[in-house]
């Protein structure tokens, strides 16, 4: 019995010293292949925080009439001091993709004791085969993954990477015919390896 124990320790251990997220983590790979981990809550990742902004939310919204997708960020910046220029990619595929880039404002509402909120909405974005910023909801990937990059006045940065769950295949097949192909980039988009 002392061996199994001892046995189960080293290799708790062993796991933990090589960087494996825990049972309360998980794991993500952006499609640069930069990896990072983000805490679980309720089995879904939860928000990526660093020392001056948490990623609150990350969604989108769709027009099946216009065919088109709004991606829409939300931002809270802690200890009284916002960034001046917000810019969030999305980083699921191996070419990262710009979404949205804004100046942050200076009266940003205020939500506690030295926090304030910041949200925006990217340009609507053709749903198309080949369109570059629609491109991963024909993808098998399970995670569509976004890189906010915070650009301070001292010129430091912050970046943090979130990724949001997302299941498109039914939504895919629900508008069946009416999604368009963009040649041209279908075109480049086959022939990138």
């Amino acid at each position: 019995m002392r061996k199994t124990v001892d046995w189960v320790l080293f290799l708790a251990l062993t796991l933990g010293m090589a960087g494996t997220a825990s049972a309360n983590e998980r794991d993500f790979v952006a499609g640069d292949g930069t990896a990072f981990t983000l805490p679980l809550v309720d089995g879904l990742p939860g928000r990526a925080e660093g020392e001056r902004a948490v990623f609150e939310s990350a969604g989108f919204s769709t027009d099946t009439a216009a065919l088109t997708l709004t991606d829409r960020f939300g931002f809270i910046f802690k200890g009284g001091e916002a960034p001046v220029r917000v810019r969030v990619e999305d980083v699921t595929l191996a070419t990262p993709v710009l979404l949205v880039e804004a100046a942050v404002p200076d009266d940003l509402e205020g939500v506690g004791f030295r926090r304030s909120r910041f949200e925006l909405a990217a340009a609507p974005c053709a749903i198309a085969r080949g369109e570059a910023c629609s491109a991963w909801m024909f993808g098998p990937q399970e995670y569509r993954i976004y890189r906010a990059t915070l650009s301070y006045a001292d010129g430091s940065t912050e970046t943090l990477l979130q990724a949001e769950p997302f299941m498109m295949a039914a939504f895919i097949a629900r508008l069946g015919d009416r999604i368009p192909t963009r040649q041209a980039e279908a075109a480049q988009t086959a022939q990138s390896p």
